[in-house]
């Protein structure tokens, strides 16, 4: 079968920059604000009403806004864009610290899958796996994204990486072939104003043909501090530059300023430099470039047709694909609680490329609903019904939107919640990211039938106790709780986390002994942490198969394509 496709009808004339609004409603442009865009002197986010965080909806309300609203009208140096926008008929928001970045979780109010554009300005902290991973299964289905970059040696945050490296980073796994310049490549810091060397094909929609005008001779981008591009033809030939550096040749696959690319059905758009996008509405003791209203430049024009494009407009988008993929085969499913049913299954495969699977479920083996959306082979449904029979079928989709015919049928049936609680050590990231050891965690999950009160019981390494459990801690049944080396290490988003008591976890890279005590100090299950499960930076020890009382340790790479999943289980599903 065939999913219907929803996709917005544009009527698109040729237009000047008053295009009526009603040709871009209900068109939603992301603006994602979670990775340190307000770091240091930056300011990339719509509006803050309170200084380092933006809030999903910019103050006054959108629907306020008119024809001859201010850029003031928010606080943010991307006022200028956003109000712009809006003027267009587009409806903007911002994805806040503390939001997730998701494609097809339904219980994310502001999954991808809500969205026709996702604007990326400048990330100051590298995405996720799992936030790379969403990023690009968007692009596939056909979302537009937006990757703004700085240039090189520009770590706002002063973690050791900055937005040319996040955003090559985000681009691993995926042939959109751009590459930004990073420090210590050629062409990765620079400025250049006019930067006005435009491309000769005339159907461009960023400088020739765009949805809101011609782009000036002469005037281009005023790039004050930027990062160049290269493209990779051969990884992706729908990879084409549209304005290059006044040192570069025009046509060339070097020293490229603003790019364009496909993937799937989506489509991406690059600049590498924020000065073109900004503006000096900021406050919080930032300090910006006024670069959106610079008229001097096309910087408004040329960002404003990109999102256009981004958003539909126009051709030169994905490929029409309405091969479907094949049938998932060998779903099986096994009750390994009374409230949880583990599914695997084998790969479909696909003239182009499997997106995701969506898992459908029963209770009678004849009206069956979708629970899930996964990228793996495997689902963890939770939050099931003790004694209960539950009949589950799967399909695949692809990156158009073809669905697969349904896979065979599976079944379980859930034991009695009975079972005594029992709580075991499930998750062990002893050698942290970036050196960073207060993000060092211990993960617990209760894999029993029944809650149990863990008020008093403690956390110890090979030398000494370093955390003890609140008074009135339970831990439900089949539900986890995360230790962190600190509080301040605990990511946005990590569920039922909490900061060791002492302050440090302590574990050591070369090796450690982790150790899980009652109230009555006796052991209830400690793991030698060897230097083969410790050596991989990022990489956590995890049991296989995952809460499994009887599972051995492994890297989590090895029952994930992630490297850690601390309060989620490895599949990145919840407790």
């Amino acid at each position: 079968m065939r999913k219907l496709l929803r996709s917005l009808c544009f009527a698109l004339p040729v237009m000047g920059l008053m295009e009526p609004a009603s040709a871009w409603a209900q068109t939603k442009v992301l603006f994602e604000a979670m990775h340190a865009q307000t770091a240091g002197n930056a300011d990339w986010v719509l509006d803050e009403d309170s200084c380092g965080t933006a809030q999903r909806y910019p103050t006054p309300a959108q629907s306020g806004i008119t024809a001859t609203t201010p850029e003031t009208y928010w606080g943010g140096a991307y006022s200028s864009f956003g109000v712009a926008l809006v003027k267009k008929g587009f409806s903007v928001e911002s994805l806040p610290g503390g939001g997730r970045i998701t494609y097809g979780d339904t219980s994310n109010a502001q999954d991808l899958k809500n969205y026709k554009v996702l604007i990326l300005p400048e990330p100051n902290i590298r995405y996720t796996t799992a936030e790379r991973t969403a990023i690009q299964a968007f692009v596939k289905n056909g979302g537009g994204v937006f990757l703004i970059s700085d240039h090189g040696n520009s770590d706002r945050n002063n973690d050791g990486w900055d937005s040319p490296e996040i955003l090559n980073e985000l681009m691993t796994g995926v042939s959109w072939g751009l590459h930004f310049q990073v420090d210590g490549e050629t062409d990765a810091w620079f400025n250049d104003n006019p930067d006005s060397k435009y491309t000769t094909d005339t159907t461009s929609p960023i400088v020739h043909a765009g949805a809101y005008g011609k782009a000036t001779v002469g005037k281009g981008l005023g790039l004050f501090g930027s990062t160049s591009i290269t493209l990779n033809p051969t990884a992706n030939p729908n990879a084409k530059g549209h304005v290059w550096m006044t040192t570069g040749t025009v046509g060339s696959n070097s020293r490229v300023t603003f790019a364009t690319s496909t993937d799937g059905t989506g489509r991406i758009a690059a600049i590498g430099d924020s000065s073109p996008s900004e503006d000096d509405t900021n406050g919080c003791g930032h300090t910006t470039h006024n670069g959106w209203n610079e008229s001097l430049y096309d910087n408004a024009l040329i960002h404003l047709n990109a999102v256009a494009w981004l958003g539909g407009a126009g051709g030169g988008g994905g490929t029409s694909d309405t091969t479907p993929p094949t049938a998932p085969s060998g779903l099986s499913a096994s009750a390994v609680s009374s409230s949880q049913v583990n599914l695997s299954w084998t790969a479909s495969t696909d003239n182009v490329g499997v997106a995701s699977y969506n898992v459908y479920r029963s209770t009678d083996n004849a009206s069956f609903s979708s629970v899930a959306s996964v990228s793996g082979t495997s689902h963890s449904d939770t939050g099931r019904t003790a004694s209960t029979t539950y009949y589950y079928r799967v399909t695949a989709d692809d990156a158009a939107n073809n669905e697969s015919a349904v896979s065979n049928t599976a079944s379980a049936t859930t034991p009695a919640a009975t079972s005594a609680a029992r709580v075991i050590l499930n998750e062990i990231l002893v050698n942290e990211p970036g050196s960073d050891v207060t993000k060092e965690f211990v993960e617990l999950v209760n894999v029993g039938g029944t809650s149990i009160d863990i008020g008093g019981w403690s956390i110890w390494d090979s030398t000494a106790k370093r955390h003890t459990f609140a008074t009135g801690t339970v831990l439900g049944a089949g539900k986890a709780i995360v230790v962190y080396g600190a509080t301040s290490g605990i990511p946005a988003g990590t569920p039922n986390a909490v900061g060791a008591s002492t302050g440090a976890l302590g574990l050591a890279n070369s090796g450690d002994t982790v150790t899980v005590k009652n109230a009555g100090s006796t052991n209830v299950d400690s793991f030698v942490v060897s230097s083969t499960l410790a050596g991989t930076d990022g990489v956590s020890a995890n049991r296989s198969p995952d809460a499994s009382a009887t599972g051995s340790f492994v890297l989590h790479t090895s029952v994930s394509t992630v490297g850690s999943s601390p309060g989620t289980r490895a599949n990145g599903s919840a407790f």
